[in-house]
């Protein structure tokens, strides 16, 4: 339970500086890449000039270097002068698996909505970590990628990285890992009483690895006759006998328009993912407020990545502390935040994000029912309207967005830290 406790507030906090969504976030602390202790003494070179194999995600950089006969593993941002995270490697085989395990992490922390096609499996263990996961994921200027962690085999998990010159080939992989999986699954419940690890319901398991990969097969096949239909468009107009195939194919007549049209039996579409960018140190930015609260100073900043997304900020004392990337609101989710919070006293939580245009007032309340209004910020460059609530996170109830189709409370993005005020309190009603 304490792990597992753990495990949700270090997913929140993930949420809070990154703007994901929990469930997002909660993939990510669970699936983190393991990583040996770093190297005390870096030695003091350029990793870029001594890389044997580099990954690369927005603006990091993972180089597997060899200098004086040793290697280790970089990890770096975006500024050349800051050297990153740098661990020692035993053999160029565990460095190479470590970068191709890195890239294949930044991978699956995609989200689902960014990937062709994704398994995902908790483990039915009391740790409550990942099972197996795998995606299909096209990304921009690299190409298709299919990445896969697997703990089948109960050794702590595997990551696996591939690149491939279509999608029929990487959805081929992709079903392949899956079954691989299924195989060991199905060998550890066959032998059950030799395996100290073995997964409870490990057949079932199995069947749903088998299952995503045989339904994602089927899709690649019915795409491929559908290329094969297309392709024959003109004999299939002239009425040369190829009627018949239809009906073994489970291809309607009223459906041959449409799969001719390229409207159905495609292949799955994804979206391109675009890595995350950066805030480098001469990206443009707009301080949009100032607050300085218990002798520290607070600013609100917006800029544009280096990816194009638009960013919101806060900085504190001067120096970058947390940010949040393309901020979604709508008519029904008039805010949206991020959060950051000192852990130490006082326990100053920056509270930043955006709200929708229709929002008309935003305000706190907190714990003895006072309510503090918040000013809201109109940016020009990125044409959105933002807010930042600097207080402290033991005396803060709620946050609320108005407008006149309604009201949203902020309080479920932190509802951990928030906590209800005493009595009735002037509490706006909730959308």
């Amino acid at each position: 339970m304490t792990s597992d406790r753990s495990g949700k507030k270090a997913a929140r906090a993930r949420m809070a500086a990154t703007g994901e969504a929990y469930s997002t976030a909660r993939r990510a602390v669970q699936a983190r890449l393991d990583r040996p202790a770093p190297l005390a003494k870096p030695p003091a070179i350029d990793p870029r000039e001594h890389a044997v194999q580099s990954r690369h995600w927005g603006a990091q950089t993972c180089h597997l270097v060899h200098y004086q006969d040793r290697y280790s593993a970089w990890i770096t941002g975006p500024d050349p002068s800051e050297r990153g995270q740098v661990y020692g490697m035993p053999s160029e085989t565990a460095g190479r698996a470590f970068v191709d395990g890195w890239q294949a992490t930044q991978l699956l922390h995609t989200g689902w909505d960014e990937q062709i096609a994704h398994i995902f499996l908790l483990s039915p263990s009391t740790r409550n970590g990942i099972l197996y996961e795998a995606a299909v994921v096209n990304v921009e200027d690299s190409g298709i990628w299919v990445a896969c962690f697997d703990d089948t085999g109960g050794d702590g998990g595997t990551r696996t990285l591939g690149t491939f010159g279509t999608l029929k080939e990487a959805l081929e992989e992709f079903a392949a890992l899956a079954e691989r999986a299924a195989d060991r699954l199905d060998h550890a419940h066959a032998h059950a009483h030799a395996h100290a690890h073995a997964v409870d319901g490990a057949d079932l398991y199995a069947g749903v690895l088998r299952y995503r990969a045989a339904t994602v097969r089927a899709e690649a096949a019915r795409a491929a006759l559908g290329d094969a239909i297309r392709r024959h468009q003109p004999s299939i107009h002239a009425g040369d006998g190829l009627q018949p195939l239809w009906h073994e194919a489970g291809l309607p007549r009223e459906s041959l328009g449409a799969v001719l049209a390229g409207q159905e039996w495609t292949w799955p579409q994804g979206p391109v993912t675009r890595p995350p960018g950066s805030r480098r140190p001469d990206t443009p930015t707009t301080t949009l407020a100032t607050h300085t609260v218990d002798g520290h100073r607070f600013d609100l900043v917006s800029y544009v990545d280096t990816a194009g997304a638009r960013c919101l900020a806060i900085d504190r004392d001067g120096r970058r502390d947390a940010s949040a990337r393309g901020i979604q609101v709508d008519e029904q989710n008039l805010a949206s935040a991020a959060m950051t919070m000192a852990t130490r006293e006082p326990r100053t939580a920056a509270v930043y994000g955006r709200v929708h245009d229709s929002v008309t007032e935003l305000y706190a309340i907190m714990q003895d029912g006072e309510r503090v209004d918040w000013p809201i910020y109109d940016d020009a460059r990125n044409q959105e309207r933002y807010f930042a609530v600097i207080a402290d996170s033991q005396a803060l109830a709620d946050i609320v967005a108005v407008a006149p189709t309604g009201s949203t409370s902020l309080k479920r993005f932190f509802g951990m830290w928030f906590n209800p005020p005493p009595g009735p309190g002037p509490r706006r009603p909730r959308a």
